[in-house]
């Protein structure tokens, strides 16, 4: 019985989710869902291990999502900018985020 609890406790987990790391493609499609429009203005750039993908909006500005490998590596990133007074991202699982509007708000949910 207890690990019958277990077991449906980590699927519970898994299909809401879960902890598991969100990659940079998974991301991007589920962004384009939620905010129709965007797909084509998305931009996506990589450097050492981290994909960067940027959404231009309407008001000049843009909002960011910065994929990690690991939650740990998005965490670690998140602590550097805090030390360099650049705090300003937010973090979901190993995605850092940033930038508001319609973008951001899919960001939340897809990550979530």
């Amino acid at each position: 019985m207890r690990a019958s609890v277990l077991v449906l406790a980590a699927l519970a987990a898994t299909a809401c989710g879960g902890s598991s790391a969100v990659s940079s493609g998974s991301l991007r499609d589920c962004v384009a869902k939620h905010v129709p429009g965007v797909a084509d203005r998305a931009r996506a750039s990589a450097e050492e291990g981290v994909t960067t993908l940027t959404w231009p909006n309407g008001e000049g500005g843009e909002t960011i999502a910065s994929v990690f490998a690991s939650g740990s590596d998005a965490e670690k990133a998140e602590k550097a900018e805090a030390r360099l007074g650049d705090a300003h991202d937010r973090r979901a699982k190993n995605v850092l985020y940033s930038g508001g509007g319609a973008v951001e708000d899919a960001i939340v949910k897809c990550v979530s």
